[in-house]
Parts: C-alpha cells; sequence; structure tokens
C-alpha cells in the first residue's frame, strides 16, 4: 500500500512540478507573434512598393497618383467633400490601397506588441528570461518582419520592370 502511495505521490509530483520551458522553444504565443509580424512587413513591403515601384499603375484602388481622390465625391473638379461618412477620417483605409496597407501593418504591429508584452515569462527558468525578451521577442519578430518586407517590397519592384 505505501508503495502504492509513493508512485501516485511522484506522479503528481511530476506533473505538478513539470520542467519548465526551454527559452528558445517555440509556443502558441510565438506562432501568433510571428504571423502578426510576417503580416505586418508583407502590408509595409506592399504600401512601399505602391509607393517607390510604381506598383498597381492604372488601379484606382492601388495607383498612388490618383487613388487619393476616391476619399472625395468628385477631386476632379475641386469637390473635395466626403464620397461617403468616414471616407476622409475613420475610414479612410477603405479609400485606397495605401491607406489599406499602413493601417493593416499598424494594426498587426500594435497586436505583435501587445502578444509580446504580455506577460508568460513564470514558464521559463530565470537565468533564461532575458533571452526570451531580447531574442524571441525582440530580435526574431523583427527579423520575421524584415524578410517579409524585403521579399515583397523586392518581388512586386521587379515585377513592374
Amino acid at each position: 500500500m505505501k508503495k502504492t502511495l509513493f508512485i501516485i505521490s511522484l506522479s503528481f509530483l511530476c506533473l505538478a512540478a513539470h520542467a519548465q520551458l526551454k527559452w528558445y522553444s517555440i509556443t502558441k504565443r510565438d506562432i501568433v507573434l510571428y504571423s502578426c509580424m510576417a503580416v505586418a512587413g508583407t502590408a509595409d513591403g506592399f504600401n512601399q512598393a505602391i509607393i517607390h515601384h510604381d506598383y498597381g499603375k492604372g488601379i484606382s484602388f492601388i495607383d498612388y497618383e490618383t487613388s487619393w481622390k476616391r476619399k472625395y465625391r468628385n477631386a476632379d473638379i475641386n469637390d473635395y467633400r466626403p464620397a461617403y461618412i468616414g471616407s476622409k477620417s475613420w475610414l479612410v483605409w477603405t479609400t485606397d490601397a495605401y491607406h489599406l496597407s499602413r493601417t493593416v501593418d499598424h494594426t498587426a504591429t500594435i497586436g505583435g506588441i501587445v502578444i509580446a508584452s504580455t506577460s508568460d515569462l513564470k514558464q521559463y527558468h530565470k537565468k533564461d528570461r532575458w533571452k526570451v525578451l531580447a531574442i524571441k521577442r525582440g530580435i526574431v519578430p523583427l527579423v520575421i518582419r524584415g524578410i517579409f518586407f524585403s521579399a515583397f517590397y523586392n518581388k512586386l519592384g521587379y515585377e513592374r520592370r
């Protein structure tokens, strides 16, 4: 009987005191953070391709030189009243690709910052928490954002040429 109780208590102790995560293990929170930063980098790359590579020339929603007119009723004849409610303020992101990509970039970046700043550090060893903050929550997301930005910006830029 004592042996059985000892084995049961030992197994509960093992369950209760499960090993803390290694700092380099990938959690669901990390995947969401990295996904947010990938979306932000892609949106920023698209935005910069619109501006600097003239991507989307001739498409009214994307063309940087003419899409700004979509927020007004008739900008060609100097009628600068809003095309619809909110088109010049809180719904400006619906008027053209420039504002839409900026909104997606900022929203994904803020989402990533919120996810990175929420505290789940207790699941890591105390001596490894600085690595989690510096590498997993700082450097890796920025590198992912940069990779997606470069890939999208360069792909769209070279498509035009």
